[in-house]
């Protein structure tokens, strides 16, 4: 579990508008995906809280979970918006946008650069431990929101709860809004049809706890 460095709040309006931005980085590629991340921070806040999770928790993965898809800032146009179903060998590049958006969000710019950032903002807050846990929320999320509850998913094949808890709950509320929306690949399904889709994959794609809040 994260340990967090006080109140989660203290996040002003100014970095939590950032935020909101650099989740759209990848989306911005695509016209037809919209608020998609805004409405899956909505979504996963609303889940953590019916979980049972603290408010930390609750906020954290709100502000983070918008940035799951920012690998896809490394994914070529030609398959990112491709209008057809992809080739297994274009598979295999779409799916790297989750290692390519942990390895973003891992740079921690007190590793890559200590001196600059001293310079710009000062010591480091030590009772962090030295990790800053935005970061290592985001990352987990970035890496693992394609992973599914019986090991079948990807990139590293996790199963049941080896998968963080953050990156199950995004993994309902992404698969939700995708099926809700308009993508290139297909039209935005009516939600009858997006929870019937949905809730044949519960204990396949999906932790059922996580799917029973959801639902």
């Amino acid at each position: 579990m994260f340990k967090f460095p006080g109140p989660l709040l203290a996040l002003n309006a100014s970095r939590l508008d950032l935020i909101w931005r650099l989740g759209r980085v990848a989306e911005s590629r695509d016209e037809q995906t919209g608020n998609h991340v805004v409405r899956v921070g909505s979504y996963c806040r609303v889940m953590a809280e019916a979980l049972g999770m603290g408010r930390d928790f609750a906020d954290m993965i709100c502000f983070t979970s918008p940035l799951h898809d920012i690998g896809k800032v490394g994914i070529p146009d030609d398959i990112l918006l491709q209008p057809r179903a992809l080739t297994p060998q274009e598979w295999d590049v779409m799916r790297r946008h989750c290692v390519i958006g942990a390895d973003i969000l891992r740079q921690d710019v007190w590793r890559v650069s200590p001196m600059l950032a001293a310079s710009l903002v000062g010591s480091p807050d030590r009772n962090t431990g030295g990790e800053n846990p935005f970061l290592a929320m985001a990352s987990s999320i970035a890496l693992t929101h394609h992973e599914w509850w019986d090991g079948s998913g990807y990139p590293q094949g996790l199963s049941g709860e080896s998968i963080p808890l953050e990156s199950r709950i995004v993994a309902v509320a992404d698969v939700y809004d995708a099926l809700h929306s308009a993508r290139p690949y297909k039209p935005a399904f009516p939600e009858c049809t997006v929870l019937g889709i949905m809730k044949e994959k519960v204990g396949s794609h999906f932790d059922p706890d996580v799917y029973r809040v959801f639902e």
